[in-house]
């Protein structure tokens, strides 16, 4: 391990600092040398993931609209402002109930963003979207609901594989993520220095 460096750590059975050589770095653990202690330290590795795993996914996920489950809507990476507008990027059907649809023009913004720790998308949920010409959130009349729980107007929420977001009260639509498989993740990882702040 060329370049590495002595450090200390602190024993996570005793406390006391030990010194990490460069053999215990490249074997993943350190014995407490401190008399009664003698705990196994294991030293953790850091890494994570490249970003531009992204470039080559076939897909990002999918909202599924539960009254007729053939109608879906893809999603892209980024911003999904979803409505009725033909401005959206996941532009709805106006669903009419009792002569009248519930669904803002510009309802709900849901961001789909990848988490280089975990290696696998992340999808966040916030009511209304950001006017383009002002630059300003403007929220939906009708709300938008996470697991029947209605957004607060400033809340971005993470949404979980299969939960069910409402549009207005009535419209339902699952989430479905875009899984990347463990295989392609390998080919993404990226080890970084030891770091000594980092045992398990």
């Amino acid at each position: 391990m060329s370049g590495f460096k002595t450090t200390l750590i602190n024993c996570q059975q005793c406390g006391r600092r030990i010194m990490v050589r460069a053999a215990d770095a490249e074997r993943g653990s350190i014995t407490c040398s401190h008399v009664g202690c003698g705990a196994v330290n294991v030293l953790q590795s850091a890494f994570h993931y490249d970003e531009n795993i992204v470039l080559g996914l076939a897909g990002f996920g999918q909202l599924t609209y539960l009254d007729n489950t053939k109608t879906t809507y893809p999603l892209r990476f980024g911003v999904n402002v979803i409505g009725t507008s033909d401005s959206c990027a996941v532009q709805v059907s106006r669903f009419v109930h009792n002569g009248r649809c519930f669904i803002s023009r510009r309802h709900s913004t849901l961001t789909v963003t990848f988490d280089k720790w975990t290696g696998q998308l992340r999808y966040q949920l916030q009511d209304g979207a950001v006017d383009s010409t002002t630059q300003t959130r403007q929220y939906s009349l009708n709300g938008t609901l996470l697991k029947d729980t209605l957004l607060q107007k400033t809340e971005i929420i993470d949404v979980a594989d299969g939960e069910v977001i409402t549009l207005g009260g009535l419209d339902r639509f699952r989430l479905t993520h875009y899984s990347i498989a463990p295989a392609m993740l390998n080919t993404y990882k990226v080890e970084l220095a030891f770091n000594p702040d980092r045992t398990q």
